[in-house]
């Protein structure tokens, strides 16, 4: 295997995109430090590296990236990272009459305000070796806003998006580039966690998307049938770190190609409407009132 000019941290690295990330960079040669919020899930990280045959490479860490106090504290213990992939993330569902203020704050704080923090902690020791990788694991819901009740989660990656492209002329002099890998559906713990929040607001009959909820839930869980492997992700976040010229977006997946080619050339009332109709939004009342 190449030498590899350091080792990398994966975010939310237990599952889904991280987790095949993870695996698959680590049988390429990379020693991989990888995030979990918990023990439990650490332990899970390290069973599928043993089962991958990676174990010796792979090197769980048990921290909550949007602890940011914690983030700081915990990189003092850490090596200089060539690489970081800010993949840890998760859809918060509701509308956004009902999302309360702190779990708005939460949704930005893990998915917008942590790859900051864990860039900014990078930074420093990718100038020490001389240039570095940051990949943002954004999401097609950061180019074009089409998920109903999914409107924080949309704001999280449209900032990520903003962050990135910012961050990138930042850091460009010091040999670090940053790359935006914009997923479509895939299946993901987002997706299935997207189809508990709205089984959960579901049961509130008396709110007035209750129907919304009803339409959402049945179709992630569909998605979530069907949905192809995290695995094409993780195959695009390595073309990233080991490219010698990274793209700066990195569009994975035929919806995600398909929304962005025929985005420019779709009037916003035509999406508009596909967008109620998708969640059921021209009467949202759930079907037993009807």
């Amino acid at each position: 295997m190449a030498t590899r000019p350091g080792p990398l941290l994966v975010t939310g690295a237990n599952s889904g995109i991280g987790l095949a990330s993870v695996l698959r960079l680590a049988g390429r040669g990379w020693h991989v430090w990888g995030t979990a919020r918990s023990a439990e899930k650490a332990e899970a990280l390290e069973a599928a590296a043993r089962e991958a045959d990676v174990a010796e490479r792979v090197h769980p860490l048990v921290l909550d990236v949007s602890d940011h106090d914690a983030v700081s504290e915990a990189w003092q213990g850490l090596p200089d990272f060539y690489g970081v992939i800010n993949n840890a993330g998760y859809s918060e569902v509701g509308a956004i009459e009902e999302v309360s203020a702190a779990r708005a704050r939460t949704q930005l704080d893990v998915n917008l305000i942590a790859p900051a923090v864990v860039s900014s902690c990078a930074l420093p020791g990718m100038r020490r070796l001389g240039g570095g990788r940051i990949v943002m694991v954004s999401s097609i819901a950061g180019r074009a806003s089409v998920l109903p009740l999914n409107g924080w989660y949309h704001a999280s990656k449209f900032g990520l998006e903003a962050l990135s492209d910012v961050l990138r002329v930042e850091v460009a002099s010091f040999g670090v580039v940053v790359s935006l890998v914009e997923p479509g559906l895939f299946k993901t713990g987002i997706i299935s966690g997207t189809a508990e929040q709205a089984n959960e607001a579901q049961q509130h009959r008396d709110s007035p998307y209750a129907g919304a909820y009803e339409r959402v839930s049945w179709y992630t869980n569909l998605i979530e049938r069907f949905a192809p492997s995290p695995d094409h992700v993780a195959r695009t976040i390595v073309s990233a770190v080991e490219s010698r010229r990274p793209r700066r977006r990195y569009l994975v997946g035929l919806d995600a190609l398909a929304l962005v080619a025929t985005q420019p050339f779709t009037p916003r009332a035509l999406t508009d409407l596909s967008v109620r109709a998708f969640g059921g939004l021209f009467n949202s009342r759930p079907r037993d009132r009807y």
